[in-house]
């Protein structure tokens, strides 16, 4: 696990490089005290395809890992999250507010 310092000095970097970077913070714990974070890259439009696809089937959290593995650009090794379900099924409300598209406004003229 990576220090806050490392984190923070991280992030600063990959804002440089990926302009967008989201977080998402994976407990890894059920106390709430260990938490594995990791640094996203916006969605492309095949990651978004593949999650929509994946979330239709029988096993969701599957939409869940192909989002992160597409999309993880740093912080904490990936894998600690994606090999602890715990820490994966708490990733899906996060994965789900970070694929939310900006809303279009349609108007009749």
């Amino acid at each position: 696990m990576k220090t806050e310092i490392e984190l923070n000095l991280e992030l600063e970097k990959l804002k440089q490089l990926h302009k967008n970077v989201s977080t998402i913070q994976a407990p890894l714990d059920d106390e709430g005290t260990k938490f594995a974070t990791l640094f996203l890259k916006r969605a492309d439009r095949a990651t978004h395809a593949v999650v929509g696809k994946l979330a239709q089937g029988n096993d969701p959290l599957k939409a869940v890992e192909a989002c992160l593995k597409n999309c993880y650009i740093g912080g904490d090794d990936l894998n600690t999250v994606l090999n602890d379900e715990e820490a994966l099924m708490s990733c899906e409300i996060a994965i789900v507010e970070f694929l939310q598209k900006r809303l279009a406004i349609l108007k009749k003229n």
